[in-house]
């Protein structure tokens, strides 16, 4: 019975604290949902505050009281402007994202190069290393992109993705850069013209 009797005593004091704790506005300010406007616009004063009940010496209107708290003004979203603001700067920017793709697309393509890549190799008459070169740079138009559209708020990753489309990878510097243009050209003639062989004179 005393247990029961404890608690029913902490069910009225919670009670009463609720209706003493009621949510209100600041001066000039007015509910509106579950935050405060300034009077006659929809300009946010902040969240709803709990404030006090009636004070004592209510006026000829009757009982409203004084209601009192602190607003505390919402913090100025960053700044967002571009990251290569000059021309200078989004042509770096471009080397730097080509040679990014390039570096990338040789530590993949090389390290791990199938008879596919030989086969290309062979046919192109380049190196891997130089081979996976000029297939970056073919990528260096949506790089460009890359660069321009890159601003202070905007997260990187999801810039890259949006330039490089379907054939990007979900981090900065990831592509598949012989999906960027179009297959590089045969070097069969200038293989031949390497290895033929040099005439002597008598």
């Amino acid at each position: 019975m005393r247990r029961f009797d404890l608690l029913l005593a902490s069910l009225q004091l919670l009670l009463v604290s609720s209706a003493y704790a009621a949510p209100c506005c600041p001066a000039g300010c007015v509910q509106d949902s579950n935050q405060c406007v300034r009077a006659g616009t929809n300009q946010s004063c902040g969240p709803l505050l709990t404030c006090g009940g009636s004070s004592g010496g209510g006026s000829s209107g009757g009982g409203g009281g004084t209601q009192t708290g602190v607003v505390f003004p919402r913090p100025a979203p960053p700044p967002c402007f571009p990251v290569n603001s000059t021309p200078a700067a989004r042509n770096a920017a471009t080397d730097q994202c080509v040679s990014s793709l390039s570096a990338n697309a040789q530590l993949l393509g090389c390290f791990f190069e199938d008879n596919a890549g030989r086969a290309e190799d062979a046919r192109t008459g380049l190196s891997c290393p130089a081979r996976e070169a000029a297939l970056a740079n073919q990528c260096r138009g949506r790089c460009a992109v890359f660069a321009s559209s890159l601003f202070t708020c905007s997260d990187p990753n999801a810039v890259w993705q949006t330039a490089f489309g379907s054939i990007g990878g979900i981090f900065v510097g990831s592509a598949r850069v012989d999906l960027c243009g179009p297959p590089l050209r045969d070097g069969f003639f200038t293989r031949a013209g390497r290895l033929k062989p040099q005439r002597h004179t008598p």
